[in-house]
């Protein structure tokens, strides 16, 4: 399958260890002008800051942040920096948590309708205790969208990067280049969802 660039977009992977799996949340960031690659280390020392502030508390303990990669879209050869400093930061939800497989899908979205203007967020870690029947607690659904809220644009060294969601596809055909598009708000119908991949031995 050929390569699809997406200029501008740096591709941001959360990466986890959980119950010896590895386990990714993956994000996209533009900002109002070319990422440099010597940008990275300031993006990844941000984005550890407010992983801390924002996420830590709603992600079990077993849940273990190990680093965070940066891929730049713009072309199939391109910088990659793995970060890793100030890491691993563990969650501090308490309690039993919920399998590897479940997960509350939260939805990005953008000013614009239709699939390729839409993202999917798979909160790892539930707790629980924050679950009744299917549906997540209302207060942990508020703080969550929150959290990722505190991710979606953010200022490092002097430079504003904003959460996006990139597009490679349309009718089910490739783009001859992506398209990346700002998001502007979180929604989430508060049930729990699955996300096999993370079942151990399924994944990485």
């Amino acid at each position: 399958m050929a390569f699809i660039p997406v200029p501008g977009v740096v591709q941001v992977e959360l990466i986890y260890q959980w119950d010896s799996q590895t386990v990714e949340t993956v994000l996209h960031y533009d900002a109002d002008d070319p990422i440099d690659s010597t940008e990275y280390a300031a993006m990844g020392a941000q984005l550890v800051t407010l992983w801390n502030a924002n996420l830590k508390g709603a992600i079990s303990t077993p849940v273990t942040l190990t680093q965070i990669k940066f891929t730049d879209l713009s072309a199939d050869i391109g910088p990659v920096l793995n970060y890793s400093t100030g890491l691993p930061l563990v969650g501090t939800l308490t309690g039993p948590s919920l399998p590897n497989n479940c997960a509350l899908v939260i939805t990005k979205r953008t000013p614009l309708r239709g699939r390729s203007y839409r993202g999917r967020i798979y909160h790892p870690g539930l707790g629980e205790a924050d679950v009744t029947a299917n549906a997540v607690a209302a207060a942990r659904v508020t703080a969550l969208l929150t959290a990722y809220g505190a991710l979606r644009t953010f200022t490092a060294g002097a430079k504003n990067y904003y959460m996006c969601v990139v597009s490679r596809y349309t009718d089910n055909a490739p783009r001859v280049t992506g398209i990346a598009t700002r998001v502007n708000g979180f929604t989430t119908d508060g049930m729990v969802d699955s996300q096999r991949r993370r079942l151990p031995g399924r994944g990485r």
